[in-house]
């Protein structure tokens, strides 16, 4: 028989119809799901995360409390309440007076770490109109996350942009710059592996930067010279294999290298 209720000779928590207040260190339980609320902003639930906690409990229940704050919104646990209310099994529970999203963002990064998706939806779901206009251009261009946060910030991601957007600090710089710079994109994406990290950059960094690259050229230059594009190591070294393809019979040879 499965063991689904907590062990005789664990400490009984205290169980209460209704969310207490001014009560520290006691843990709570009960199987009145419909007290728990959505935290606005969290991550949304992660089925196949549930089915393997609904098979561990269903093999043996160890009781792990969620946290929720004051207003009964689930700041850590929403997998395990899913769990629980899937097998009718109680929810034990202990509050945080006035713990948020931040809380929640920090106790997930010690177990599942927020990925940038789950940020994108978190601040989306808050209506940050710069977060909701990174999702529509992705929708509209089916360009990945990363590569519609460099072109709509029109600066390479990682580092600071990445910590910015995480932070709630994304800002697009000039959406008219961008609309421009990710048609040629979707042109170059017809001809070489654009969604490469590397060819991606390297592309973009010339569109952002260089005043000699056209890309209608290259496109040209491509129908003879494809054989000649090949993955490189590093931007720069990309850089260069364009910059071969681009010449090809030029007179007056471009050097993509240096930006004017």
């Amino acid at each position: 028989m499965l063991n689904l209720i907590p062990k005789t000779n664990q400490a009984a928590p205290v169980r209460i119809a209704s969310a207490p207040s001014n009560i520290a260190g006691q843990i709570f339980y009960t199987t009145d799901y419909g007290i728990f609320k959505d935290l606005l902003g969290n991550r949304d639930i992660d089925v196949n995360h549930v089915k393997n906690l609904i098979k561990q409990m269903r093999q043996e229940y160890l009781f792990d409390p969620i946290q929720v704050n004051e207003k009964m919104e689930v700041i850590d646990g929403q997998h395990r309440l899913a769990a629980c209310k899937e097998l009718g099994l109680p929810v034990h529970y202990f509050i945080v007076k006035g713990a948020g999203l931040q809380q929640t963002q920090k106790q997930n990064a010690l177990s599942k770490k927020w990925s940038m998706i789950d940020v994108l939806d978190s601040f989306c779901k808050r209506g940050f109109e710069n977060y909701l206009q990174v999702r529509r251009f992705m929708s509209d261009t089916s360009f990945t996350l990363n590569h519609s946060i460099s072109i709509l910030n029109l600066t390479d991601s990682g580092g600071d942009v990445n910590l910015n957007f995480r932070n709630g600090n994304f800002q697009i710089k000039n959406i008219n710059k961008s609309r421009i710079i990710a048609k040629d994109l979707i042109k170059l994406r017809e001809i070489v592996n654009i969604k490469d990290n590397i060819i991606f950059k390297a592309f973009f960094y010339l569109l952002v930067n260089s005043k000699d690259f056209d890309t209608n050229i290259f496109i040209q230059k491509m129908e003879y010279q494809s054989q000649k594009f090949k993955k490189q190591r590093d931007r720069a070294l990309q850089i260069e294999n364009i910059e071969e393809i681009y010449n090809y019979r030029n007179q007056n040879k471009v050097n993509l290298r240096i930006i004017k």
